[in-house]
């Protein structure tokens, strides 16, 4: 059930509360309210301040990031980010950030459009969907989302801090806040633009043992040292297109050991 339908129901049960202790058989209510405190107030006041608190947080976020993965993975972070979307303020929207492929096929064929269509098979306007198309990784769905948004923003003259909320396993929303405070700390985004927030998905489609194995803890701990590398002359962010030789020879080496 949504937290819209959720506070209309705390507000009926505090009204039924309060109004059928005071209604007789016939339906009209008695005026003969007692003076000391009752029960029923305590109760009535609880569904209320329910209501009214599901009423505040349901519109808190401006995006909700859904960052590719594993098939299983993709649908499971969609779906999962549909279940939130009561979460999302009137102008809110829905960021993809993956890689989308090159040309037509290829974004037919890539994750980001799979997401996409899960999306708009399940009622969001394409006017509510962004896509990041650009990124190759965790590092770089966390880096090229908030460039790609504090574009948008600038664009449209808003200079308010953004709730953003990334889509994922408890573990991997771990690598994701990593990026984000490396990123904040080594100035390339500015704390005062965004706010982190996290959706947490049971991590269904993903590798088990994946985010705890050495080969990923080495090359997440390298990345967050190397952040540098995707810092513009001009300050920001900017797309890194050359592959780095030591991750690639970090999972090479892992997919090595796999292997035999």
């Amino acid at each position: 059930m949504s937290r819209r339908r959720w506070s209309s129901v705390f507000l009926l049960l505090a009204f039924v509360v309060l109004v059928l202790p005071y209604v007789n058989i016939t339906g009209q209510i008695v005026a003969d309210i007692p003076d000391g405190p009752n029960i029923s107030y305590v109760f009535a006041i609880i569904f209320f301040i329910a209501s009214i608190f599901l009423l505040l947080s349901r519109k808190s976020l401006d995006a909700i990031i859904i960052p590719t993965g594993t098939w299983e993975a993709d649908i499971d972070r969609a779906d999962r980010a549909l279940s939130e979307k009561d979460k999302l303020k009137d102008e809110g929207y829905f960021v993809i950030s993956g890689h989308k492929g090159e040309g037509f096929e290829g974004m037919r064929k890539g994750q980001s459009y799979r997401i996409y269509k899960y999306l708009r098979d399940h009622d969001v306007l394409p006017k509510d969907i962004r896509v990041e198309g650009k990124s190759h990784d965790s590092e770089e769905n966390v880096l090229y989302t908030l460039k790609k948004m504090k574009e948008m923003e600038e664009k449209s003259g808003r200079d308010k801090p953004l709730d953003i909320a990334f889509v994922s396993s408890p573990s991997h929303l771990k690598r994701f806040k990593d990026f984000y405070q490396e990123a904040i700390k080594r100035g390339l985004a500015n704390k005062k633009d965004f706010r982190f927030h996290e959706i947490k998905t049971g991590g269904f489609g993903e590798e088990p043992g994946y985010e705890n194995s050495l080969p990923r803890k080495l090359i997440h701990n390298y990345k967050l040292r190397t952040m540098g590398r995707y810092g513009a002359k001009k300050g920001g962010i900017k797309y890194n297109e050359k592959p780095d030789f030591i991750i690639n020879l970090i999972r090479w080496l892992g997919d090595s050991i796999k292997g035999k």
